[in-house]
């Protein structure tokens, strides 16, 4: 059985934090054991960018720290929340501070583009003027005006991951998590989205970044870790 373990070097404490996951142990589905006393903190502002190859074990991190996933043994607090125990209440609190692109992140399938850019806005409240301005903006920034009123069944898959980038860009929530960010993108989009990473991580938003392959953009406020088998080093 092949265990994983996440290298990090230590991080101050001396702020809140966003993430604190404190030697956590993740099963996945057939009972092995994928990470074992995993450590990660991440401060308001900055952001953390995974590497790990395919299979490492980048999805189940991604589900235990929204909540999709309990995890085997050890703690995971999320916006001061502890959210190991699987509580719906404390689950449901962190998710509405969570945007993302990729993976877990799906569009709606019954929903416009538009109405899926919007989503995090009208959950948060915001007056219709403002969506729709802003909606504009995105739609236009993120070369969707023609698709504005089609479903995501329709839709490429390099503008799919253009409607979620939208989605994340038009949202106020604190903490992005983004799966490979520049997967199967033409070279006009994947430096769109670089220069979208770039914009966020100089925002005050935080993102945590997995990725199979190393992000050839260094990212301001951003600290760079690997996954890596632990018998292979």
């Amino acid at each position: 059985m092949s265990i994983l373990m996440l290298i990090l070097p230590g991080i101050g404490m001396d702020r809140e934090l966003l993430i604190k996951l404190d030697s956590v142990s993740i099963k996945n589905d057939r009972g092995d054991k994928v990470f074992r006393d995993l450590k990660l903190l991440v401060e308001p502002g900055r952001s953390v960018v995974i590497t790990g190859s395919s299979g490492s074990g980048k999805t189940l991190l991604i589900e235990c720290l929204t909540g999709l996933r309990r995890i085997h043994s050890g703690s995971i607090v999320m916006f001061g929340k502890d959210i190991s125990s699987g509580r719906k209440g404390a689950i449901r609190s962190i998710r509405r501070k969570i945007g993302g692109v990729g993976g877990a992140f799906g569009l709606v399938p019954s929903l416009s583009v538009s109405e899926n850019i919007r989503m995090p806005m009208i959950i948060s409240g915001e007056r219709n003027k403002v969506q729709v301005d802003r909606l504009r903006k995105m739609l236009a920034e993120f070369s969707l005006i023609k698709r504005a009123g089609d479903f995501p069944s329709s839709l490429t898959r390099v503008e799919y991951s253009m409607v979620q980038y939208a989605r994340a860009s038009i949202g106020h929530q604190p903490l992005l998590i983004i799966d490979e960010p520049t997967a199967g993108l033409d070279s006009k989009s994947f430096r769109r989205v670089l220069d979208f990473l770039v914009k966020v991580a100089v925002s005050g938003r935080s993102m945590v970044v997995l990725t199979s392959e190393p992000i050839e953009t260094k990212l301001p406020n951003t600290d760079y870790y690997q996954i890596a088998n632990r018998a292979l080093q």
